[in-house]
C-alpha cells in the first residue's frame, strides 16, 4: 500500500501522479458488487459537439469554449481535490477492477494462485472489522526495536528495517540506470524523510505558508496522542518531528533544480560516500538492505548527505527515536483503525488539498491492491479491456507520430545538419512499450494472507524492495514497466529513451474506435506526440540515443534551442494558477515544450494521413476544428484551490486550461482553422516554437 523507496527519475508523465497522503479513513463497505454506482462506472466520455459552449468566441478562450459545459455538468466530487477527464477514465477502470478482485475473493475449488494473491489482499484490505479488533498491535514490533536502540550508531541497522518495511525515513535508496552508462544498473541514495510534501513547504514564509506548517504540527501530535501519549508529551514530540524534518529540508534540493539531470549525477565509490557522513554506517546498511555488493553508486544530492550528518548530530538519540516513531504510523496509516486514518485525510487531504469527504473503501482498496500485485491484476485487466489489435492499432499511430517528428526535425531551420543527425538517430533509436508488459512480474514468492492487511502491506513492500535492490551491478532490463497497464498515464523516460503507453489510456476520450482520425490525432496522437517530444525538451535533450547523460548539440544549436525554450518559459510563468500566484515557468518548462511540441508532430501526422484528401466536416466542424477539440477535449478539469496551490509547488505541468490556450495560441494552424483575427487573445503575438 506505500511507496517503498524514494524513486530516482528524470521520466516525463503526462499528468502529475501524486504521492497520496491520504491514508484513508474506514468508512462503511460497500453492500453491493460491480452493480452499484453503474452510472459511475459507464459514464459516457466520447465528445460530443453538444458540449461546446457556443457563448464563448473559440479565439477568446479555447478552453472555455470546449470545456466550460462540460465543468458545469461535472463539479469536483465530494472525495476528490480535482475531476476531469482522466478521472472519468481512470474511474471505469477501477470499475472494472473491483468486479476482477471481489471475483476473485470467493474462495472456491479451482482458484488459482493468482487469484488467491489478488483477491485475498483485497479482502484483506476491505475487512474493517479485522483492523479494527488488531488496533495498533501491529506496530508494537517495530516499537519496541525502536525503544531498544542503545546509541546512534545502531540507528542504520533499524533503518534498514524500516526501508524495507515501506517506511520513508532519513533518506531512500534504490536501483536505477546508471546517467552515463544507461545499460547498467547501479545503486542510488537520495533525499528523503519529508512528511510534508515537499521540501519548500517547510521555509516559504507566505501567511498560508506559515499556517500549514502549525497544521502539520498540530497533525503529528495528534497522531501522537492517538498513539497513547499525554497531551503534553505528543505537543513536544511533534515539535521534534518538525525540527529534525525542517533540518533534513535544509539540505534538499527544490523540485525545479532536480529538473537538471546534472544535478542529481553524482557518481561516487562507496568510500567518497562515507567521507560525506562519517557517522553513517553506510557499509552495514547496504549489507542490511539486502543489496548486492557494489563499489560505487549515484549519490543524488551530496549535500543533502551532508547536511543529513549535521542533523543526526544536532538530536538526540531520543529525539530520532520519537522521529522514527512518527513516520511508522504516518506511513502505515491505510491498515491502522479508523481514528488514525480520519485525522490522516483531515491534514493530508482535506486541509493539503480541499478534499471534503474520503473515497469509498472499496476504491482505496482496489488502488491498495494494484499497488500492492498490481501486474497480477493487469494480466486480467488486460485480457477484458485491450488485447493484441488494441497493441497493434496504437503501435500504427506511433509510426505516423515518428514519422512526422523525424520530417520536423529535417525541416528546422534553427537547428545545423550535425545535431540534425544526431536528433534523427536518437529518434530512431525510441523503443516502444504498449497496453502491457513482454514480461510480467513475478509475485510467486509473496505470500498474501487473508485477514492481515498490515501484514500483506509489509511483505508487498520488502518483495517490491528485493526485487528493485536486486537489479544493481546487472543490465537494465527495458521490458521492466514503471507502472501496472490500468493506469490512465504515459511517460517518457530519456535515461532507456523509450516511451510507455498502458492499456489503461487507450480508450476514450483519448483513443475512440468510433471517432474520426482528427479527434484521434487530437486526443492520443498528441499525447504519444507529447512523449516523443521529450525525448528532446529541457531534460531529455540532454541523453544520447543509448539514454546516456552527453551533450551531443553544437553550441550554436543548443544556444538556439535555450532561447526559444525560454520562449516558452517566460510565456508561461505569466498564466496565474490560483489568487495571485503565477506558475513557475522553469519548472512546467519540459511539459509546456512536450504540449506544444506534441500537438504540433499530431497535427503533421493527421495531414500525413489525410495524404492531401479533406475529410467531410462532422457537425459542422473541419477536420482541423475538431483535431483542436480533440486536445481540449481530454484537458477539461477542475481542482480545488488549495491544491492548486499545492501544484505550484510541487508539479512540472500546467494546469489544465493553459495546457489548452498556451499550446493552441503558438499555433498559425489553430488561428486558420477558427478564422481567428490577428489581435484575439488566442492568437499570441509572440508564438514560440521549438519542435
Amino acid at each position: 500500500m506505500r511507496n517503498l523507496l524514494k524513486v530516482l527519475t528524470v521520466s516525463m508523465m503526462l499528468v502529475p501522479v501524486l504521492f497520496s497522503q491520504e491514508k484513508q479513513a474506514q468508512d462503511k463497505p460497500s453492500q453491493g458488487k460491480i452493480s452499484q454506482n453503474k452510472s459511475e462506472a459507464a459514464a459516457d466520455v466520447r465528445f460530443s459537439a453538444d458540449l461546446l459552449d457556443k457563448n464563448v468566441d473559440p479565439c477568446n478562450d479555447f478552453y472555455a469554449y470546449a470545456c466550460s459545459k462540460w465543468v458545469a455538468h461535472n463539479p469536483i466530487p465530494a472525495d476528490r481535490s480535482s475531476w476531469g477527464r482522466f478521472n472519468e477514465l481512470a474511474q471505469r477502470g477501477e470499475y472494472i477492477v473491483r468486479d476482477i478482485l471481489e471475483k476473485a475473493e470467493v474462495d472456491r475449488p479451482g482458484r488459482t494462485a493468482n487469484e488467491q494473491k489478488i483477491g485475498d489482499n483485497y479482502a484483506s484490505c476491505m475487512d474493517e472489522g479485522a483492523i479494527e479488533k488488531a488496533g495498533t498491535k501491529p506496530l508494537e514490533q517495530d516499537f519496541h526495536s525502536i525503544a531498544a536502540i542503545q546509541s546512534k550508531p545502531e540507528l542504520p541497522k533499524e533503518i534498514v528495517r524500516l526501508h524495507r518495511e515501506g517506511t520513508d525515513v532519513l533518506f531512500g535508496f534504490d536501483s536505477g540506470s546508471d546517467f552515463k552508462n544507461a545499460s547498467q544498473m547501479i545503486g542510488q541514495v537520495d533525499q528523503g524523510g519529508l512528511g510534508m510534501p515537499d521540501r519548500d513547504y517547510y521555509f516559504k514564509d507566505d501567511e498560508k505558508s506559515v499556517e500549514l506548517r502549525k497544521k502539520y504540527v498540530a497533525h503529528v501530535a495528534k497522531m501522537f496522542a492517538l498513539l497513547g501519549d499525554d497531551e503534553g508529551k505528543a505537543a513536544a514530540e511533534a515539535k521534534v518531528v518538525m525540527e529534525i524534518e525542517t533540518g533534513l529540508a535544509r539540505g534538499a534540493l527544490d523540485q525545479t533544480s532536480r529538473r537538471d539531470p546534472q544535478k542529481i549525477y553524482h557518481k561516487l565509490t562507496n568510500q567518497e560516500l562515507a567521507a560525506l557522513s562519517p557517522a553513517f554506517n553506510w557499509n552495514a546498511y547496504f549489507e542490511g538492505v539486502g543489496a548486492p555488493p557494489f563499489d560505487s553508486l549515484n549519490v543524488v544530492e551530496p549535500d543533502f548527505i551532508k547536511n543529513m550528518q549535521e542533523v543526526i548530530n544536532a538530536h538526540s538519540l531520543d529525539d530520532w527515536k520519537t522521529y522514527l516513531r512518527w513516520h511508522i504510523v504516518h506511513d502505515t496509516a491505510p491498515t491502522l483503525p479508523a481514528a488514525f486514518v480520519n485525522e490522516n485525510f483531515d491534514f493530508f487531504s482535506k486541509t493539503l488539498q480541499g478534499t471534503k469527504e474520503l473515497r469509498p473503501r472499496w476504491k482505496r482498496c482496489v488502488g491498495y491492491t494494484n499497488g500492492d500485485l498490481g501486474e497480477l491484476v493487469g494480466q486480467v485487466y488486460v485480457q477484458q479491456t485491450f488485447g493484441a489489435e488494441g497493441k497493434e492499432r496504437t503501435l500504427a499511430m506511433v509510426g505516423a507520430l515518428e514519422k512526422a517528428l523525424g520530417e520536423d526535425i529535417k525541416s528546422l531551420s534553427w537547428m545545423g545538419a550535425d545535431t540534425k543527425a544526431q536528433a534523427l538517430v536518437k529518434l530512431q533509436a525510441i523503443t516502444n512499450r504498449i497496453g502491457y508488459p513482454d514480461k510480467w512480474r513475478d509475485y510467486s514468492t509473496l505470500p498474501i494472507v487473508r485477514g492481515d492487511a498490515f501484514g500483506n502491506s509489509q511483505r508487498a513492500n520488502q518483495h517490491d524492495a528485493q526485487r528493485r535492490l536486486d537489479k544493481i551491478g546487472k543490465p537494465l532490463d527495458k521490458r521492466d514497466w514503471p507502472y501496472p497497464p490500468m493506469t490512465v498515464n504515459a511517460s517518457y523516460n530519456p535515461n532507456q529513451n523509450n516511451i510507455t503507453f498502458p492499456a489503461g489510456i487507450l480508450q476514450p476520450p483519448f483513443y475512440d474506435n468510433q471517432a474520426d482520425d482528427a479527434m484521434n490525432f487530437g486526443g492520443i496522437g498528441a499525447v504519444i506526440g507529447h512523449e516523443l517530444t521529450h525525448g528532446f525538451d529541457d531534460q531529455g535533450s540532454q541523453f544520447d540515443a543509448e539514454g546516456n547523460l552527453r551533450d551531443w548539440w553544437t553550441a550554436n544549436d543548443k544556444k538556439q534551442f535555450e532561447e526559444r525554450t525560454g520562449c516558452i518559459k517566460d510565456q508561461y510563468a505569466n498564466f496565474v494558477a490560483v489568487d495571485d500566484l503565477k506558475l513557475n515557468g522553469k519548472l512546467t518548462l519540459g511539459e509546456n515544450a512536450a504540449d506544444n511540441g506534441g500537438l504540433r508532430i499530431a497535427y503533421m501526422a493527421m495531414l500525413n494521413t489525410f495524404a492531401g484528401k479533406e475529410p467531410a466536416p462532422v457537425d459542422g466542424l473541419s477536420a482541423e476544428q475538431r483535431f483542436f477539440l480533440g486536445w481540449a477535449n481530454v484537458w477539461c478539469q477542475s481542482r480545488t484551490d488549495a491544491l492548486q496551490r499545492m501544484l505550484i509547488t510541487v508539479d512540472p505541468h500546467s494546469p489544465s486550461k493553459y495546457r489548452v490556450n498556451g499550446t493552441i495560441s503558438n499555433m498559425p494552424e489553430f488561428r486558420e482553422a477558427y478564422h481567428c483575427p490577428a489581435p484575439a487573445p488566442m492568437v499570441n503575438q509572440n508564438a514560440c516554437r521549438v519542435w
